[in-house]
């Protein structure tokens, strides 16, 4: 009986301290810092803990609102340098992203995107697919990424 009431005590005690050291999931949906992207129907980014989920961008020049001229290369480059900025504002970099999505609107354009791409990821290279579908605004290429705050 002795021994049943150590183990009752044993395992009343595991748990008590397992559940006050619960780790709180903290979510915050954040707008663009852009007043143009302002009303989008979507967050520009959706901060989970330090992880931060950033929506898709395309080689859209944000100040000009067009689509950058020069193909898929152009545009995998505004596109980098859109999520770059977004990163910036939450004070992360490239470097903190850990996984990358990439949809072209024409898979023929792997290659090219990947000689543009290199020059922005070329250490601690982040977890990446890449697939092909039919894009908005009749872009060449969009970009999502996860970044983690370390």
């Amino acid at each position: 009986m002795k021994s049943c009431i150590n183990l009752v005590f044993f395992i009343s005690l595991l748990l008590s301290f397992s559940f006050k050291n619960e780790v709180k999931t903290t979510v915050i949906h954040h707008k663009s810092h852009e007043k143009s992207r302002q009303n989008v129907p979507f967050s520009d980014a959706v901060q989970v803990n330090d992880l931060f989920f950033l929506t898709g961008h395309i080689g859209k020049n944000h100040k000009t609102g067009n689509l950058v001229e020069g193909g898929i290369e152009a545009e995998t480059k505004q596109a980098i340098l859109n999520i770059k900025e977004v990163l910036e504002h939450h004070k992360l970099t490239l470097k903190d992203v850990v996984k990358c999505t990439i949809i072209l609107a024409d898979i023929n354009d792997y290659s090219k995107m990947n000689v543009i791409y290199r020059t922005f990821f070329k250490d601690n290279l982040p977890a990446r697919t890449t697939f092909a579908a039919n894009l908005v605004a009749g872009a060449k290429i969009e970009i999502e990424v996860v970044a983690a705050r370390k």
